[in-house]
């Protein structure tokens, strides 16, 4: 029988292998980093199972709708049952996956402590200086314009459009990304998110400062 450390490193080569198709944002260098995030929450709030968090982190993009056509919980269930992992730690690493994204992570919803560190571990990657590099890169890879002022003003957050497709990467900001801070679970993911939060106001100012430029002296 495999042990922990066993079963993580497969469980990493094969999300390695799974990735690839992604893009750079979406990538393993993104899944690394929410694994390092999720880690630090845990260590820092004692929630949950340590165990599960890292399997959930590792694998909660997995089958995501915007890559994949496969079924996630259906390979998450193949791989762990062929490594031995218990019911229960697979059937959260499940639920996990499958309550993660924005648009099914309602903030009022039960959740388990485990589900609460990995949730707030990918909403900080989407955050701060690192968001920003993603959502602009996401929004080449998918051909979206950067800013169009046509499709009205963006913000403030929550009062953008109800579609769940953004106008532009900048009307993204205010659809989802600046709504991510109020939406942690956890203390210590509140106090990553105010610093990462802080600095995408910041960037959005200088941003229009720059797109408005002579049009007033």
């Amino acid at each position: 029988m495999k042990n922990e450390q066993e079963i993580i490193s497969e469980v990493t080569a094969f999300v390695k292998e799974a990735m690839q198709k992604h893009d750079s944002g979406h990538g393993w260098s993104h899944i690394e980093r929410v694994v390092r995030l999720a880690r630090h929450i845990y260590d820092c709030e004692d929630r949950g199972d340590r165990f599960t968090v890292e399997l959930g982190a590792l694998m909660h993009d997995i089958g995501d709708h915007k890559f994949a056509a496969h079924d996630g919980p259906a390979e998450i269930r193949r791989l762990l049952g062929s490594l031995g992992v218990s019911a229960s730690v697979i059937e959260e690493v499940v639920n996990i996956n499958v309550n993660i994204s924005f648009s099914k992570g309602k903030h009022d919803m039960v959740k388990s402590d485990e589900l609460q560190v990995v949730q707030d571990a990918d909403r900080l990657d989407a955050m701060g200086a690192i968001g920003i590099a993603r959502a602009f890169g996401y929004g080449g890879f998918k051909g979206r314009e950067i800013y169009d002022p046509r499709a009205g003003i963006a913000g403030p957050p929550g009062l953008a459009s109800s579609s769940t497709k953004s106008a532009s990467t900048v009307h993204h900001f205010y659809d989802k990304l600046l709504m991510l801070r109020e939406l942690m679970n956890t203390a210590t993911g509140r106090k990553l998110a105010d610093e990462r939060h802080d600095f995408m106001v910041r960037y959005l100012e200088q941003f229009f400062s720059e797109w408005n430029y002579g049009n007033e002296c």
